[in-house]
This record gives C-alpha cells, sequence and structure tokens, in this order.
C-alpha cells in the first residue's frame, strides 16, 4: 500500500521513471492492482515504452472497462504504435 501512495504522489511530480519503479513493485506484491497496473501503462506511456504501455493498459482496462482514462490512453498508445509502424515502413523504402 506504502508504494501506491509514492507511486501517485510521483505521478502528481511527472518523474514517469520512479513512477514506474513504485508501481512494479507493487503489481510485484499485489499482482493485479487497478492502479499500479493504469500507473504503470502511463509512465511507460509517458517513456516512450509504447508496446509495455499497452500491456499494461490493456491489463487494467480488463478490471474497469468503463474508466475514461485507460480508455483514452490506449487509444493513445495505439496511435503512437501505428505512427511509429508507419515511419519505419516509410524510411526502410
Amino acid at each position: 500500500m506504502r508504494h501506491n501512495i509514492r507511486g501517485r504522489i510521483s505521478m502528481e511530480l511527472v518523474n514517469y521513471e520512479r513512477v514506474k519503479e513504485y508501481c512494479l513493485k507493487v503489481l510485484l506484491k499485489e499482482g493485479k492492482n487497478f492502479k499500479a497496473l493504469y500507473r504503470s501503462g502511463v509512465a511507460y506511456y509517458h517513456l516512450g515504452d509504447f508496446q509495455k504501455a499497452l500491456h499494461y493498459l490493456k491489463e487494467s482496462h480488463k478490471q474497469e472497462p468503463s474508466d475514461t482514462n485507460v480508455i483514452r490512453y490506449i487509444q493513445l498508445t495505439e496511435m503512437k504504435i501505428r505512427r511509429n509502424a508507419q515511419r519505419e515502413k516509410k524510411e526502410a523504402t
């Protein structure tokens, strides 16, 4: 529980590396903690690891399918993944 509070505080300070670390610790102990899953996804998104972001966001979406913040971040992440794929395809030609 202590790590969860730190995750929230860190997210407010926008230190996504720290948020990721704390949330992953919570997930090691609590497995399917919704807030830790969601915040891990958001942290990975802002750190530019869109595949991991999507993984954690989809896991949190399974628990709270109507959460609009989760849905919004999933959409943003999928858009980033598509754009990166298009960019890579364009650079390969």
